[in-house]
């Protein structure tokens, strides 16, 4: 997995939006989306549009990821 400009949950202090960490992936803001409907990432939502995404969260499927062979389309 390339490692692009994501900064590790210990130095993150706010909650993710699917568009910014879409960014920070390097996916697209669709992918995310579907990522939290099929499970695979855990998001809260606060109201019919808003959704956020814990740091540790985002660490725990990028681990999830590294160790199922990445995240883009093949992936598991």
């Amino acid at each position: 997995m390339a490692s692009r400009n994501f900064t590790p949950a210990t130095k993150r202090r706010s909650f993710s939006t699917p568009t910014t960490l879409a960014e920070e992936l390097g996916v697209s803001d669709r992918t995310v989306r579907r990522w939290i409907a099929e499970g695979r990432l855990k998001a809260i939502r606060l109201s019919e549009r808003v959704i956020r995404i814990e740091p540790a969260e985002v660490e725990r499927f990028l681990a999830a990821a590294q160790t199922s062979g990445g995240i883009g389309p093949d992936a598991a």
